[in-house]
């Protein structure tokens, strides 16, 4: 019975945001969340929102704060925490407005982890970026280094890794390898992405590439390209954009997940995108998008 009192709680919160005007994913981001606390509350022996006080949403924190400490050595993310505090904020926001009482009575201290900045482009942004490439054998390269770590949104140790052979335009699919810690997949690829491609296949590749070299991205000398040297010259190109934002590689992941949230895809379908774990890896970008 108890399990069907939380799951209500949960279903009305969600119909409330939904009437307030909130975005559908992040809807459903925040139910998704708030169901992590209502779940947690029985193993406390709390049988409804009424029994609930300050003191149970802090025990709530620290058991958080004990889960990311496991799962990732010390290197707490806070924003992880934060998150789940805030939809309790706006929990109990729900149950005043609505008169079923008030559980918090003041703040939730967080403790602050390694705090991971992330740089963001805005779709005209990365626009710019593009206007400010060329036709010449480094400007095609730049076009397919976009085109894999903002149109693919790879890692920077991923984008490295792709060779030809990765490469599936019948199928739309750019296969990316498994590395340390992390499974292979595949990515869907657009046809501005292919065509990007398939250009710097054609008109540069040969010309800066060694006899039988596999790796897509090549370098200096005819050799594979690093991503630290990627990287540069993505710097390089932000700075000829007129761009005031000191960004990297993983700067365009962030931006690509970033704008498909805004477009209304599915959480699920951009952490299978992105290759991540778990959901919560992939949560932080609701916040992130309304940073923005």
């Amino acid at each position: 019975m108890q399990g069907g009192r939380f799951l209500e709680y949960g279903k009305k919160f969600s119909e409330w945001m939904i009437r307030l005007g909130y975005a559908e994913v992040t809807t459903a981001s925040y139910t998704r969340q708030l169901s992590t606390f209502l779940n947690w509350l029985p193993s406390q022996q709390i049988e409804s929102l009424e029994d609930v006080h300050q003191s149970d949403i802090e025990k709530f924190c620290e058991a958080l704060h004990r889960k990311r400490n496991r799962l990732f050595g010390g290197a707490l993310s806070s924003s992880y925490i934060q998150s789940h505090i805030n939809v309790i904020r706006l929990l109990d926001k729900y149950l005043q407005l609505t008169g079923q009482g008030k559980i918090l009575t003041g703040k939730v201290m967080i403790e602050k982890g390694i705090k991971k900045h992330r740089t963001i482009l805005s779709q005209k942004e990365i626009k710019q970026l593009y206007q400010a490439t060329d036709d010449s054998l480094l400007g095609y390269r730049d076009r397919a280094i976009l085109a894999i770590y903002y149109g693919c949104g790879l890692r920077s140790a991923e984008g490295t890794r792709i060779k030809l052979g990765h490469i599936h335009y019948k199928k739309g699919l750019l296969q990316v390898m498994a590395g340390k810690s992390f499974k292979g997949r595949f990515v869907p690829i657009s046809a501005g992405v292919a065509q990007d491609l398939k250009e710097y296949q054609q008109y540069s590749r040969p010309y800066l590439a060694k006899e039988k070299e596999e790796y897509l991205i090549i370098g200096k000398f005819g050799k594979p390209m690093r991503g630290s040297s990627m990287g540069t010259r993505i710097r390089q190109l932000t700075e000829r954009a007129g761009i005031d934002k000191d960004i990297s590689l993983h700067s365009l992941r962030h931006s690509i997940a970033t704008h498909l949230l805004q477009g209304g895809m599915p959480l699920e379908q951009i952490s299978r995108f992105l290759g991540h774990n778990s959901l919560d890896s992939t949560q932080i970008y609701t916040r992130l998008m309304e940073e923005q």
